[in-house]
């Protein structure tokens, strides 16, 4: 049975490097994107299970992607998760009131990483 994929709304090549690579040892497809308007259009060809924003560094792009997965009745259902850092505390209940599932901080979010694929994409159980 093919898993549905996991895709990424980032910039920062390391993290969303950290996100695919933990996510394939789950044994689940991931993919990066750096716009919008791309993660959206793969979306709609290959639905996701679980959808990871930088709210932060990729702020207007986070708000975009929000905006067209609410307004797409295929698309509404996927968990769409996000993460900044403390410094952009504010910037968290923004992204609740536009749509966004959860909003974590960086560091939590790092740390959370493999149970909240297990939580929002059916990975493996973790080894904890």
């Amino acid at each position: 049975m093919e898993r549905k994929p996991i895709y990424m709304l980032a910039n920062d090549l390391f993290f969303a490097s950290k996100v695919v690579k933990t996510a394939g040892a789950s044994g689940i497809p991931a993919r990066a994107f750096d716009t919008a308007g791309r993660l959206v259009e793969a979306a709609r060809e290959n639905t996701p299970s679980l959808v990871v924003m930088d709210c932060e560094r990729l702020e207007k792009e986070a708000f975009r992607l929000l905006e067209e997965f609410r307004a797409d009745e295929k698309l509404s259902r996927v968990p769409c998760i996000g993460y900044l850092s403390h410094t952009a505390r504010d910037l968290k209940g923004e992204m609740l009131a536009a749509g966004a599932t959860q909003v974590y901080f960086r560091s939590e979010f790092s740390k959370q990483l493999e149970n909240l694929l297990i939580r929002y994409a059916g990975g493996l159980p973790s080894r904890i």
